[in-house]
């Protein structure tokens, strides 16, 4: 995969226009701030903040802004250097996509940005890789914009959900509950647990039993705490409760699996 050129935050005045009669020498993915108008051929496409597309190779295009001055975030790159790998994605070209984190997206498009000026040694490498994040990025949670979708985001709640995902993971002393974590993100008990379920392939509380397990494994293998200790640590009232988890997660109990990873 190679990068062509890359624009982070560039802005397009209302009064300018940016035509690609002949189209881009390789695929074109842009994101942008604020309404735009993309005219790929006869086509008009109305892009509202935040979502993206992939225009495909020469195809021509005007974008046009639609309210405003405003900014956007474009490359330019070839597949053809692995385009099994491209073509194993299935984003489909020239159709409008919109994401639930469209922060996430930005700044890994930032990061690239900034590593296609850089100079260093392994600047190849890190291109292809990040080029690689981001269209895995958009194959993951891009989502083809529907006439019924308007301007409603595809997964509003993605952005909240990888945070407490990620607050969980960080304290798996705490002793999470179901009603906790609803708390967290100020949803029902029913839906978050049921969105929760579709966004991570999991329950929240399997989750929290997960987080709680990676820690305890590491406790063990790692420290020369008692069983005790690292119950506690790992958010278990007592030392019983968390020994049958362990168990049954990891197919051992925390004193054999101390012994078999010992160095």
């Amino acid at each position: 995969m190679q990068i062509l050129e890359i624009g982070w935050r560039s802005l397009l005045r209302q009064e300018e226009r940016i035509q690609l009669g002949n189209g881009a020498e390789g695929c074109l993915l842009m994101m942008t701030d604020a309404p735009m108008r993309l005219l790929l051929g006869e086509t008009e496409l109305r892009a509202e903040s935040g979502d993206a597309i992939i225009v495909s190779a020469g195809q021509s295009v005007t974008t046009i802004p639609a309210e405003g001055d405003l900014l956007y975030d474009w490359v330019i790159f070839d597949p053809a250097a692995d385009g099994s790998f491209y073509q194993a994605l299935k984003i489909p070209e020239n159709t409008l996509l919109r994401f639930g984190d469209t922060e996430f997206f930005s700044a890994l498009l930032r990061q690239t940005c900034a590593e296609f000026y850089a100079s260093g040694t392994k600047r190849s490498e890190m291109l292809d890789c990040l080029l690689k994040a981001l269209l895995i990025r958009m194959a993951e949670t891009g989502g083809p914009i529907s006439p019924q979708q308007g301007a409603a985001n595809n997964d509003p709640h993605y952005p909240e959900l990888v945070a407490l995902r990620e607050k969980i993971y960080a304290n798996p002393q705490e002793k999470w509950t179901v009603e906790m974590l609803c708390s967290e993100v100020n949803m029902s008990r029913s839906y978050f647990q049921l969105i929760y379920r579709e966004t991570f392939g999991l329950t929240c509380i399997a989750d929290v039993i997960n987080c709680k397990m990676n820690r305890a494994r590491d406790l063990l293998t790692s420290t020369s705490y008692t069983i005790s200790h690292i119950a506690q640590l790992c958010g278990y009232e007592n030392e019983e409760h968390f020994m049958r988890q362990f168990k049954k997660n990891n197919g051992v109990t925390p004193t054999v699996f101390r012994r078999g990873h010992r160095t």
